[in-house]
């Protein structure tokens, strides 16, 4: 019988003496169903190695789930012919897309419902992945939080060569394919309890969010210890379960994107995944799966019933890096992804995972935000580029194929130059920059500028301004707080080191950037390289206010200073410079070209990069941007000008 939104199967099993498997199968109604436990476990490779022998026939099993049944029926946690279990690709028929259908709607009620989650990791040693000592160590680790906290040497001691092993078992437990599946995730956070296992060892959610904590503490994320990316899969399960717990549902748009790093065998899987997760609105915005509609028309539709809901676009802003251009869309999809219009964030692609990845991430908005800690939920600055008023008359329409979409707005200028950014270590993953690179590219029409109009002020002016571009304006990496002034006081005193050759102290980021970009031309002026107007500038602070010298970006803290935030934006938003033809300063998109326009919608938060494309006034979305004096309204002002 197919099953319906209603009902669930549920099966218990023996291991005989040979090996074999035999079960039960049974249908409940999920509201009466017994007490079941439920497992969570990465698919694989669809190797179907064992059979289980059921009164209705046998079924074929895949080698991962045969492997955790295995370890099930030897160990003493578990009674195999008293448990009830759900193990999905036992439990559904796969080969129903009605019935997968109907179940992958109910799926979070389903984990929600289950007695305890089993994880399975996996056999502790599996090929090039041996994972002997990792559950014990981070059993030590979690009832070592007090001492870690209070002992500078013993953090140093855990760090010791006698750990090496320990935490390399660590990593490579990290780096299994199951942290990085979509569907695990909703999996992991939902039910009331979870056990992770790996072979017959095991640790609760609990534990294993305390031992990520100590982990942290220790800075046992260096790439020496464990790769960044092992830490980061682990770490980003521990704060969103924090953030369920405390907060409670999620905005859909900030999970898509800190899931940028997750595999799924079916890309709408991306959005029905994490279903269970998020807000009322949001469910909204994916009322149920559909496995008829098309990958294309899912994620453009999404853009469409995103507006509908919030009455903003701040979503297509997540095209920037959600695009075509993605590395792994390039050689993964061929032509078949270009169906999709460029205003649609592809969720396909894969970006590395960040709490804050866009400015329209800020803390202030209610329809996307971010996974900030909880500590920073007050926030004071917002990014309103239309303003109030001008919201309202945004006139957004859809084509009803979802290939078109049409918004008013401003043009605020046609870019005219662009700094650079190579060698500065971006996570820049697109196709087009690899070809053509981040070089910089001179402005032509402000050449022109009178050089009278080269004065000091003018020029001190474009410092502030191209300092405010560098940080975006804001004072800390989740974007709740302005800018303050002693940024730019450090910003001039690592331009003076760098110019006089006093740079034997400065952040390799920094040293890199302004090499690159010292002879960029602001208004006529021969940029940061024009030394007789540096010279007549009032001097900088002597220090910086929290100097950061550390050529590991990814190690950098969460300390609010101006070399973090450039950081930020130059190294994990892959963000440019750009000047326009009337001397307009901001910070692009890596892939924006010369004459692209930055533009205001007026659906949008942030001012956006766009390029004309055709015959007709049509234009692509190359990503959002920072425009200095128009994140707050002033196109508003000059319209009421006129």
């Amino acid at each position: 019988t197919t099953l319906d939104r209603s009902s669930i199967r549920l099966f218990r099993f023996s291991q005989g003496a040979d090996g074999g498997l035999v079960g039960e199968l049974h249908q409940f109604e999920l509201r009466s169903a017994p007490p079941f436990l439920a497992a969570s476990y990465a698919w694989g490779t669809k190797q179907f190695t064992k059979l289980i022998r059921f009164q209705s026939g046998s079924l074929l099993i895949l080698a991962n789930v045969a492997d955790f049944l295995g370890m099930v029926a030897s160990h003493q946690d578990f009674s195999p012919e008293k448990d009830w279990w759900f193990v999905d690709s036992i439990c559904i028929n796969m080969n129903n897309d009605d019935e997968r259908e109907t179940q992958v709607n109910i799926m979070d009620e389903i984990y929600g419902r289950s007695r305890r989650t089993i994880v399975w990791l996996g056999n502790e040693q599996e090929a090039e992945s041996d994972c002997r000592g990792a559950i014990p160590f981070l059993h030590q680790l979690s009832n070592m939080k007090e001492a870690l906290d209070s002992s500078k040497a013993l953090r140093r001691q855990i760090r010791g060569e006698e750990f090496t092993e320990h935490w390399k078992a660590v990593g490579r437990l990290f780096s299994r394919p199951w942290w990085t599946r979509v569907w695990t995730l909703q999996e992991f956070i939902i039910p009331e309890g979870v056990k992770l296992f790996c072979g017959p060892r095991s640790i609760n959610r609990g534990d294993f969010k305390l031992a990520m904590y100590c982990i942290e503490r220790c800075n046992g994320m260096d790439d020496k210890s464990m790769p960044r990316a092992a830490f980061d899969a682990a770490w980003n399960r521990r704060r969103i379960h924090q953030w369920h717990k405390k907060v409670g549902r999620m905005n859909l748009i900030a999970i898509l994107a800190y899931l940028g790093n997750h595999m799924a065998t079916d890309a709408r899987d991306r959005i029905y995944s994490v279903r269970g997760l998020i807000t009322g609105r949001d469910k909204r915005l994916v009322n149920h799966a559909d496995y008829q509609i098309s990958t294309e028309r899912v994620f453009a539709g999404l853009v469409r019933d995103f507006w509908e809901e919030y009455m903003s676009l701040d979503i297509i802003c997540f095209a920037h890096s959600f695009n075509r251009y993605s590395g792994n869309l390039d050689s993964d999809l061929g032509l078949h992804h270009q169906n999709l219009p460029t205003w649609a964030p592809d969720w396909r692609a894969h970006i590395q995972s960040s709490p804050v990845p866009l400015m329209v991430s800020q803390s202030a908005s209610e329809s996307i935000g971010n996974f900030r800690p909880l500590k920073y939920r007050s926030y004071k600055a917002v990014y309103n580029a239309p303003g109030p008023q001008l919201r309202s008359l945004a006139n957004v329409e859809f084509l009803r194929n979802l290939k078109e979409m049409m918004c008013d707005g401003v043009i605020i200028d046609y870019i005219d130059g662009l700094g650079s950014i190579e060698g500065c270590d971006t996570r820049c993953q697109s196709n087009v920059c690899k070809n053509g690179g981040h070089t910089m590219v001179q402005p032509t029409r402000i050449q022109e500028a009178a050089v009278n109009n080269k004065t000091n002020l003018t020029f001190l002016e474009d410092l502030k301004r191209i300092c405010r571009a560098l940080v975006l304006d804001r004072k800390d990496k989740y974007l709740r707080f302005r800018a303050p002034d002693q940024y730019f006081s450090d910003f001039l005193l690592l331009c003076y080191k760098c110019t006089y050759g006093y740079d034997t102290d400065v952040d390799r980021t920094f040293k890199i950037w302004f090499e690159e970009n010292k002879d960029l031309i602001v208004k006529g002026i021969n940029g940061m390289s024009d030394t007789t107007v540096f010279d007549d500038l009032p001097p900088p602070s002597a220090h910086l206010s929290a100097f950061v010298n550390n050529t590991n970006v990814e190690s950098a803290t969460e300390e609010d200073t101006f070399l973090n935030r450039l950081h930020d934006t130059v190294n994990k938003k892959s963000r440019r410079l750009l000047i326009t033809d009337k001397g307009h300063i901001g910070m692009a998109p890596c892939r924006a070209k010369k004459g692209d326009v930055a533009v205001v919608l007026f659906g949008c938060s942030v001012p956006l990069v766009l390029r004309r494309v055709g015959t007709r006034e049509a234009w692509q979305v190359i990503g959002e941007a920072y425009m200095d004096g128009f994140m707050d309204g002033k196109v508003g002002r000059w319209i009421k000008k006129g």
